[in-house]
């Protein structure tokens, strides 16, 4: 079954011309709607591409990881 999304208060949104009250109406539609919430984040990671930068991880192998969970540190007390 097709949802019946409030569209012109989507392009209102994403144009930031909501009142209050719209605003509200607007984001309890997004929690019920995965259509209209992907469209809200790709509009917001189109406008802000330097915040949605993706870094690669570094990647450490098992026998790093054990060799620092085995290691006990030494605490020196003055």
């Amino acid at each position: 079954m097709m949802r019946k999304c409030p569209r012109k208060l989507l392009a209102y949104y994403l144009s930031d011309k909501l009142d209050v009250d719209d605003q509200l109406i607007f984001f309890a539609h997004l929690d019920d709607c995965p259509e209209c919430w992907d469209e809200v984040y790709n509009a917001v990671k189109a406008q802000h591409p330097h915040y949605y930068k993706t870094k690669s991880r570094l990647k450490i192998s098992d026998k790093e990881i054990k060799q620092f969970e085995h290691k006990e540190r030494a605490i020196e007390v003055a």
